[in-house]
């Protein structure tokens, strides 16, 4: 399924979803949003795959079990295909195996479906802006989990870089207020990955803020 060509400085979304109410819940939504505009719409992780690579929408909203390819390895496939792409995770799933797979795949948020009546546009928008999302009782969850606080030896300059990745800043922004080059921006990244024990920016962000470092 997909949707008419749109306005270039709309947020383009696309839907991966077995559940038809689904779709029909976050069409209606949408619908009256001017600057969110919903380009594609599919079933299963392969089918978001394509429409990725057809449309190259801006975040994709994900759901976690689904048949033919679900969400965990559809948004690991994304993450590598195509790092600009930010997906967005609305599911049933709460358990916290589901959350940190979705985390370790890239994901940059992760929504209850039950928590979809508070404001799905302003959430997307959010996202857009680079910033992680996450339903309340994700955050419990995360929070909640045992995991004890750790001193992980980043230095002084890497604790930096963590307070401005967690402010959603880009990569370019980072470097910019930090009187940096990009490259030794993604050098400190690389660092700070390899300490946390984590390869994406999510679970850096997540573990970072369990453990007091932001």
């Amino acid at each position: 399924m997909s949707q008419p060509m749109i306005e270039q400085n709309s947020i383009r979304i696309v839907l991966v979803d077995d559940h038809l109410q689904m779709h029909k819940i976050v069409e209606t939504t949408l619908r009256t949003t001017s600057d969110i505009k919903l380009v594609g719409q599919g079933a299963n992780g392969q089918e978001g795959i394509a429409l990725c690579e057809q449309y190259h929408p801006d975040i994709v909203l994900m759901d976690v079990m689904m048949p033919v390819l679900d969400g965990i390895e559809a948004t690991k496939i994304l993450h590598e295909r195509f790092p600009n792409i930010k997906v967005l995770v609305l599911s049933s799933f709460q358990d916290h195996e589901s959350v940190y797979a979705m985390l370790r795949n890239g994901a940059v948020g992760y929504l209850t479906k039950d928590s979809l009546a508070k404001d799905l546009a302003e959430t997307i928008r959010t996202t857009f802006q680079g910033k992680m999302v996450f339903s309340s009782d994700i955050v419990a969850q995360l929070v909640s989990s045992p995991q004890p606080v750790v001193d992980f030896h980043l230095t002084d300059r890497e604790l930096e870089v963590l307070v401005h990745l967690a402010e959603g800043l880009t990569n370019q922004q980072t470097a910019l207020n930090l009187s940096i080059s990009v490259s030794t921006l993604k050098f400190h990244m690389n660092n700070i990955y390899q300490k946390l024990g984590v390869q994406t920016r999510s679970e850096a962000l997540v573990l970072a803020a369990k453990n007091n470092l932001i």
